[in-house]
C-alpha cells in the first residue's frame, strides 16, 4: 500500500534516466527492476507506520460502498491529513467512440478482437480489488496477481476492456484478447514498475479522494470537506504531486507503455448546502463535525478539479460523455457527463486527454459469474478507451511485421484523430481533444506514408536544423498535423505551496507550425486564468502535444512541416511522434494561355462564388482563395461572361472540370461537369453542372475553368497551353446535402441472435441532409443463406430532422432458425436522394444455436409431481410445461413441484413469453395523455432486457424512459433508488384520429406499434420505469379496470407487480389501471433450448398393517413413525410395537418424496411390571462408557419383543424389535453416543414390562 508524508516524499523513487537513446527509444528495463524492488520495500515500511497512525487516529483503513466503491487509505500529506485511494465509477460505450467498426463485421473490415498472440499479456489493469475470472464473460482470460477480494468494480471495469460478449450488450473491446494481466491498486507504482517493460496499456480507474465526498458508509450518510485544515479549496486538485512524478518517470522509462487513467467523478460532488451539516478533518486529523457549511468553500463544481495523478504529463486522461449509439457526427452529439471532472492542471495544461462514453455501461458484475450491472463514471469511460486502443497497437503491428507504436504514437494517433466537442473549435478543458474516433485512428494506420504519415524522431540539442517535412494537400479534410512526446518528470511543488501554483511542468518545450511560403500555421492553446475561453493559435508552452490544423487548405498545393524546440533539451536529446492527416496530394498541372491578348474571362458566378474579375487580360488566375460550397449528387447552375481584352472578336468554348477524387487530375469520368457551345464574340455561358455524388461531406476538391479561343470542344484540355484565352481555379467545399438519407445501424437482430420464431428488425435510419423531411420509404431484405424470407416496407412517416436519426422497427416479424446465416440489406429511397451510397447498408450475421436440452427427473409423490433438474450456470429460467406446444408453464424453476400430475411433462431452459396484455382492447376504457413522471413497477427475477413493446401513441414526440432500481418504498407513493439508465425515443402518432387528451377514448382503429426499447434490468431487484412525455407526445393507457390484473409474469424472469396510482382509501386502486406497455418482448443473455419429455417415477404409497402390538409397513426403507402425528424418535424401522393407544402412521421419504401411510388405530392392552429376574435379564456392562452394552435375556413363551431406551425426562434414544421371539438372546445394544447420565432399559414381551436402570458414563 502507497504512503505519501511530507518527510518520506524526499526519499520516494523516481526513476531517473541516464542516457537518452536509451530510455526513449528502448524500454530502461533494469532501472525499473531496480527501482520497483527499492519502491515495494518502501510500500511495505510506509504501510506500517501508515497502519499505527490509522489506529492512533480512528482511521477506516477499507471503505465499501455501492456500486463496487472501494476507497483504501494510502498516505499521509505534508498536513498530516490522510490521502484516500478510491476507485472512479457495453455495447453503446463501442459505438460511441467507433470500436464496434473495428470488430469482425464492423465496417471498416478490419476484423480486430484483440486475440492476436503478441496482445496476451499486454493489457493490464489496477484496481480496487480481485477481477471474478471465472464469470462467463473472463473465463480463463484474467492473470489476478494480487490475492484479495471479489470486486464489483475491478469485474466491470475488466469487462468493459475484455467481455467475450456471452451477453452481446456487455461486449468488451478487446473482446478476443487471451489474458489480462489484473492488480489490486495497493503497491500500485512497484507493481507497475515491474510489469512496465512488458505492457503495451493499463487502465487505472481510481484515484485520491479530494473536495467534497458523500460518505454513505456511515449512518447517516454525511458530506465530509477533504481538503487540508481550514482550507476552502482542495490542494490536491491540478496538483503535479510526487505520485503523478512517479508515473510520469515510469512513462518515460517505458516508451511503448501507455498509462490510461480516468480523469474523475467531482463535478457533481458539491457538498451540502450552504449553512447545512458537514464534517472535515479537524487540527488532529481526525474526522469531526465542522458545524454548518460556509459559503466560502469551493463546491468543485467547474474546472480545476482533477486531483493528483490525473494531471501526469505522459498518460492518457479520459473523461466521460453521454453514449451516441449511433456515433459521431457534429460536435453537439457529445454531451459531457455531469460528474466527469474537468481541468485544467494548476500550470494550466490541456486535461483530460480525450473523452468517451462513461455512462450506464452494462458489464459483468462479481455477484455471481453471470451477474451484470450498469454503472457510470469516469472508470467506464477509462476501460473503453483502453481496451479500444489495444486494437490499434494490435493493427498496426499486423502491417508492420510485429513492430508496435511508441505510447506516444498512440496517445498522439488518438488525440490527432479526436472528434470535436464542445462549443469551440479546438481543444478545452472539458472534453481535452474531444472524442476518441477508433475508425478515423484505424484510417491513419491503414493509409500510412499515403494520404496519412506517423513519424517517430528524434530532436538532438547542437542541430541548428529542425526537422522540416514537405507534404502535397490531398483535398480530404483540412491538413492536421499534431506531435507527441513524453517529457521527463517534472518538479514537484511542496504541498504547502501547491494551491493553484502555477510553475510549468513542461521540461521540453517542442514546437510545431505549418508553413506555405510566408504564411506560418501556429498550434491551439489554452489560458489557464480564463479556462472557459475558447482554444486560439499561437505559442504552445505547456503542453506535450501539439496540434495544428489548416482550414484554407488547397489541394495540390504544398506546405513544410517544422518541427523544433526551446532551448537545451534535457538529457540531450527529445524523441517525439508525429502525425499527419490530409498530405499526399498531387501538385496539379499546369493550364494556361501563351498568349495574354485576346479573349478573357470577365467574371464567374457558382454557388456561393460571384467574382469580378480586375480588368486587363491574363493567361491564368488561382481564386482558390475563394471557396465555394457544393453538396454531393447537387445539381447547380454556373454563369460565366466571356469578352476580349483587346477587343478581338473570336470563336471561344468553355469547359469546367471537378477534381472529385483528389487523384490530382480531372480525367476520371465525371470530372467534367459542363462544356458550352461556341461562343462568338462577347458572350455569357450558362448551363448546369451535377456534382458527383462520390463527394462527401469535409473534403475540398479543385474546380478549374478553361476558356479557350476554338470551335473544337475536342482541343479544350484540363491540362496544357493553348495559344488565347484564360484559366481560372477555384476551391470547392463538399458540405452537408440538403437530401440525403441513409441507414446507419440495424439494432435487432444482432450478430449472436438467439433463434426467435417471431423476431422484429429495428433500424436506424439517418437523416445526414440539412433539410427536415418526412415520408422516408424504408425496406428490409432478409436472406437466410441464398434464399429470400421477408421482404419487409413500411415508410416512416413522421418528420426525421435534419443531422438526427430515428430508430424504425418493422411490424412483422421474421423467423430466425438456430445457427443460419443472416444477410439484412435494409435501405431508403427517398426521392431526390443526392447520396446513393449511404442508402443501403448490408448486415452480416449469424444466429446462434439453440441451447443444450436440460436434463431432469420427475417423481410422482402422492398428489404432487416434483420436478429436478439439473441446473447449468446461464440457462434460466427452467419451464415445465404440459405438452410440447403448450404456451403456459405448468412450474418454473431447476428445483419445483405441481400438483399436476401427468404421464409426461416438458422441460425447457431460457424459454419465455410475452409480458402483460397482448393489446389495449384486453380491457374495455382508457385514454391518452401527456403522461409525466408515471410508475410501472417491475420485479427481476435475473438479468433481462425489455427489448420491443407496443405502444399505442396519440400524439408524435418524445417520451423518455428512465429506469430506477428501489431501495425503499413507502405507502405514500414516495421511495428511494439508485439510477440505472434512461432512453429517449421519437414515437409516431399511431391514433388515426388525433385525441382528445384527457377524454375516454379506447380508439379500436388505432392498432398502436411495436417500438424498440432496449431497457436492460442488470440484476435481480424491483425497479420503476418511469415515463416522460414531450415534445407534444400522448400515450394511451387503459382504467376503470375491474379485474385486478396484477401481477403479469414471465414465471423466474420478469413480473410486471402495479403502477403509481393511488388512493389512501383503497389499497388496490393501481388495479383499476394498466399503463402503457403491451405485448412486451423480452430478451435474455441465453438462448432457448428445445422442449424436453421427462416421463415421470411414482413412488409406491406405504400400507400400514396392525399384528397384535407390531406395526409393519409396506416400504423396507426410509420410514418414520409417528403417534397421533407426533414423531416417534428412533422409530425408523419398518417395523414399530404399539405400546400407547393413539393412531400410527408411518412417512416413508425417498430422495425429496415424503409420502404418508394409512392411518391405524391401536389400544393398548394394560402392560404388567415384571421383575427383571423373571427372564433372567442381564446388562453389561453397567455403568456403561458412551452407553454401549449387550443385553442378555431367556422367554419361554413366543410374543413380540420390543426394547427401548429413555432417558430421564422420557425421549427415547433408542428402540429395535423382534417379531414372535422366544428363547434366549444375547444382543448388543448400540444407540449412539449418549450423554452421561441416568437411563431406562424397557423390554416388552407377552404383555409383561421389564424395566432396568443404565448408568452411562462419559
Amino acid at each position: 500500500m502507497r504512503f505519501f508524508s511530507v518527510r518520506l516524499l524526499l526519499s520516494v523513487i523516481t526513476v531517473g534516466c541516464y542516457q537518452f537513446s536509451f530510455a526513449q527509444v528502448r524500454t530502461n528495463t533494469e532501472l525499473l527492476r531496480q527501482s520497483s524492488i527499492l519502491q515495494a520495500a518502501k510500500e511495505k515500511r510506509n504501510h506500517e507506520q501508515l497502519m499505527t497512525l490509522a489506529r492512533q487516529k480512528g482511521w477506516d483503513t477499507v471503505i465499501a460502498r455501492p456500486n463496487g466503491y472501494v476507497s483504501i487509505l494510502a498516505g499521509i500529506d505534508a498536513f498530516g491529513m490522510p490521502l484516500y485511494l478510491s476507485t472512479e465509477n457495453n455495447i453503446l460505450a463501442a459505438a460511441t467512440i467507433g470500436t464496434t467498426k473495428l470488430w469482425p463485421g464492423g465496417s471498416t473490415g478490419l476484423n480486430l478482437s484483440g486475440s492476436s498472440s503478441n496482445m496476451k499479456d499486454k493489457l493490464a489493469m489496477w484496481d480496487g480489488g480481485k477481477v471474478r475470472s471465472t464469470h462467463v464473460e473472463l473465463t480463463g482470460r484474467v492473470k489476478q496477481t494480487d490475492a484479495t477480494e471479489n470486486s464489483d468494480h475491478a469485474t466491470h471495469v475488466a469487462g468493459t476492456m475484455i467481455a467475450s460478449g456471452v451477453n452481446p450488450l456487455a461486449k468488451g473491446m478487446s473482446f478476443g484478447l487471451q489474458e489480462l494481466l489484473a492488480y489490486d491498486f495497493s503497491g500500485d507504482n512497484s507493481e507497475m514498475m515491474a510489469a512496465a517493460s512488458n505492457l503495451l496499456i493499463s487502465n487505472h480507474s481510481y484515484g485520491f479522494n479530494a473536495g467534497w465526498v458523500y460518505n454513505t458508509d456511515v449512518n447517516p450518510a454525511r458530506w465530509e470537506y477533504w481538503g487540508s485544515v481550514g482550507s476552502t479549496e482542495d490542494y490536491k486538485f491540478g496538483y503535479y504531486s510526487a505520485g503523478t512524478q512517479l508515473w510520469d518517470s515510469i512513462a518515460y522509462n517505458a516508451p511503448y507503455y501507455l498509462i490510461v487513467k480516468s480523469a474523475g467523478n467531482s463535478r457533481n460532488l458539491n457538498g451540502p448546502d450552504v449553512g447545512q451539516p458537514y464534517w472535515r478533518y479537524n487540527s488532529s486529523n481526525v474526522m469531526a463535525s465542522a458545524g454548518n457549511r460556509p459559503a466560502d468553500i469551493s463546491s468543485n463544481n467547474s474546472y480545476d478539479i482533477l486531483s493528483t495523478n490525473s494531471n501526469a504529463k505522459n498518460i492518457l486522461v479520459v473523461g466521460a460523455v453521454n453514449p451516441i449509439s449511433t456515433g459521431y457526427t457534429r460536435p453537439q452529439d457529445v454531451v459531457i457527463a455531469d460528474f466527469s471532472s474537468w481541468g485544467p492542471t494548476d500550470d494550466g495544461r490541456i486535461k483530460p486527454d480525450v473523452v468517451a462514453d462513461g455512462v450506464d455501461l452494462l458489464s459483468s458484475v462479481a455477484t455471481s459469474n453471470t451477474a451484470y450491472a450498469t454503472f457510470s463514471g469516469t472508470s467506464m469511460s477509462s476501460p473503453s478507451a483502453a481496451g479500444s486502443l489495444l486494437l490499434l497497437q494490435e493493427y498496426y503491428s499486423q502491417l508492420h511485421t510485429g513492430t508496435l507504436m511508441r505510447s506516444a504514437t498512440l496517445k498522439g494517433l488518438v488525440i490527432h484523430t479526436a472528434d470535436e466537442a464542445g462549443s469551440s473549435p479546438g481543444p478545452d478543458y472539458q472534453f481535452g481533444w474531444g472524442l476518441i474516433n477508433m475508425q478515423k485512428a484505424a484510417e491513419v494506420i491503414t493509409s500510412n506514408n499515403t494520404k496519412h504519415l506517423i513519424q517517430e524522431n528524434i530532436l538532438e540539442n547542437g542541430t541548428n536544423d529542425a526537422d522540416t517535412i514537405q507534404v502535397i494537400a490531398s483535398g480530404d479534410g483540412v491538413i492536421r498535423a499534431t506531435i507527441s512526446w513524453t517529457d521527463p518528470k517534472a518538479t514537484v511543488e511542496p504541498e504547502a505551496t501547491a494551491l493553484n501554483n502555477p510553475t510549468k511542468k513542461l521540461v521540453n518545450d517542442l514546437d510545431l507550425i505549418i508553413k506555405k511560403g510566408a504564411t506560418i500555421y501556429r498550434p491551439w492553446t489554452l489560458t489557464r486564468s480564463t479556462p472557459s475561453a475558447a482554444a486560439t493559435r499561437g505559442d504552445n508552452t505547456l503542453d506535450n502535444v501539439e496540434k495544428v490544423e489548416l482550414t484554407d487548405v488547397v489541394p495540390g498545393d504544398s506546405y513544410s512541416i517544422i518541427i523544433n524546440h526551446k532551448g537545451t533539451l534535457q538529457r540531450g536529446s527529445q524523441a517525439y511522434s508525429l502525425i499527419v492527416s490530409g498530405v499526399g496530394g498531387q501538385a496539379y498541372c499546369a493550364s494556361a494561355a501563351t498568349n495574354t491578348g485576346g479573349a478573357r474571362i470577365d467574371s464567374v458566378s457558382f454557388s456561393n462564388i460571384h467574382q469580378k474579375n480586375p480588368a486587363g487580360c491574363t493567361s491564368y488566375t488561382s481564386y482558390t482563395n475563394l471557396t465555394g460550397s457544393i453538396e454531393a449528387g447537387q445539381t447547380l447552375p454556373i454563369f460565366a461572361r466571356l469578352n476580349s481584352c483587346d477587343a478581338s472578336v473570336a470563336d471561344k468554348i468553355v469547359k469546367v472540370f471537378i477534381d472529385a477524387n483528389n487523384d490530382g487530375d480531372f480525367d476520371d469520368a465525371g470530372e467534367t461537369l459542363a462544356t458550352s457551345g461556341v461562343i462568338n464574340g462577347n458572350g455569357d455561358f450558362t448551363g448546369n453542372v451535377t456534382i458527383p455524388s462520390s463527394l462527401t461531406p469535409g473534403k475540398y476538391a479543385l474546380l478549374r475553368i478553361v476558356m479557350q479561343e476554338t470551335n473544337n470542344a475536342a482541343s479544350v484540355t484540363a491540362c496544357g497551353s493553348y495559344t488565347k484565352g484564360e484559366t481560372q481555379d477555384y476551391r470547392l467545399l463538399a458540405v452537408t446535402p440538403s437530401l440525403d438519407f441513409g441507414i446507419t445501424e440495424l439494432l435487432s437482430p444482432e450478430a449472436g441472435n438467439c433463434p426467435s420464431p417471431a423476431q422484429y428488425v429495428s433500424i436506424r435510419v439517418r437523416n445526414f441532409g440539412n433539410a427536415n423531411k418526412k415520408n422516408i420509404p424504408l425496406t428490409a431484405v432478409v436472406k437466410q443463406g441464398a434464399t429470400t424470407i421477408a421482404t419487409l416496407t413500411a415508410t416512416y412517416a413522421d418528420t426525421i430532422y435534419a443531422e438526427t436519426d430515428e430508430v424504425y422497427t418493422f411490424q412483422t416479424p421474421v423467423e430466425i432458425a438456430p445457427g443460419q446465416s443472416y444477410i439484412i440489406t435494409a435501405s431508403t429511397s427517398f426521392p431526390g436522394d443526392q447520396n446513393a451510397a449511404n442508402d443501403q447498408s448490408v448486415f452480416n450475421l449469424i444466429s446462434r444455436t439453440a441451447a443444450s436440452n436440460p436434463t431432469a427427473t420427475a417423481v410422482i409423490c402422492g398428489t404432487t409431481a416434483q420436478l429436478n433438474a439439473t441446473a447449468v450456470s446461464g440457462a434460466q429460467p427452467y419451464n415445465w410445461y404440459s405438452s410440447a406446444t403448450a404456451t403456459t408453464p405448468l412450474a418454473t424453476g431447476s428445483a419445483t413441484s405441481t400438483a399436476t400430475i401427468l404421464s409426461t411433462y416438458y422441460l425447457s431452459s431460457g424459454e419465455i413469453n410475452k409480458l402483460g396484455p397482448a393489446n389495449k382492447q384486453v380491457f374495455t376504457d382508457g385514454g391518452y395523455n401527456a403522461f409525466s413522471n408515471n410508475i410501472v413497477k417491475f420485479t427481476a427475477s435475473i438479468p433481462v432486457t425489455l427489448q420491443t413493446v407496443r405502444l399505442y401513441i396519440g400524439n408524435s414526440g418524445k417520451i423518455t424512459f428512465i429506469l430506477r432500481q428501489i431501495v425503499s418504498e413507502n405507502a405514500d407513493g414516495s421511495y428511494t433508488y439508485y439510477p440505472i439508465s434512461s432512453k429517449t425515443i421519437d414515437v409516431y402518432a399511431t391514433a388515426p384520429t388525433s385525441p382528445v387528451l384527457g377524454a375516454q377514448n379506447n380508439d379500436p382503429a388505432d392498432a398502436g406499434a411495436i417500438y424498440y426499447l432496449g431497457i436492460d434490468f442488470p440484476e435481480a431487484a424491483n425497479y420503476y420505469l418511469v415515463i416522460q412525455c414531450s415534445n407534444g407526445a400522448s400515450i394511451f393507457r387503459n382504467n376503470n379496470i375491474t379485474s385486478s390484473p396484477y401481477p403479469y409474469s414471465v414465471p423466474g424472469v420478469l413480473s410486471l407487480t402495479g403502477n403509481s396510482a393511488i388512493d389512501a382509501s383503497d389499497p388496490n386502486f393501481y388495479q383499476k389501471f394498466y399503463y402503457f406497455y403491451y405485448d412486451i418482448g423480452l430478451k435474455l443473455s441465453n438462448c432457448a433450448s428445445g422442449r424436453v419429455p421427462v416421463i415421470p417415477t411414482t413412488n409406491p404409497t406405504p400400507s400400514v398393517t396392525l399384528n397384535g402390538n407390531l406395526l409393519t409397513s409396506s416400504i423396507a426403507t426410509g420410514n418414520q413413525w409417528y403417534l397421533d402425528n407426533v414423531f416417534i424418535s428412533g422409530a425408523t424401522g419398518q417395523t414399530y410395537t404399539a405400546t400407547t393407544t393413539g393412531v400410527y402412521t408411518t412417512k416413508v421419504t425417498t430422495g425429496s418424496c415424503t409420502i404418508t401411510s394409512n392411518a391405524v388405530n391401536f389400544t393398548a392392552t394394560p402392560v404388567t411390571n415384571v421383575d427383571p429376574e423373571e427372564i433372567g435379564m442381564k446388562v453389561s456392562p453397567n455403568p456403561s462408557p458412551g452407553g454401549q452394552f449387550t443385553l442378555q435375556l431367556v422367554t419361554r413363551t413366543r410374543s413380540n419383543l420390543d426394547i427401548s431406551l429413555v432417558n430421564t425426562t422420557g425421549q427415547q434414544v433408542y428402540h429395535s424389535q423382534i417379531p414372535d421371539f422366544t428363547g434366549n438372546l444375547s444382543k448388543l445394544i448400540t444407540p449412539g453416543k449418549l450423554a452421561a447420565g441416568v437411563y431406562y432399559l424397557q423390554v416388552t414381551h407377552d404383555k409383561k414390562l421389564y424395566i432396568k436402570k443404565i448408568i452411562v458414563l462419559e
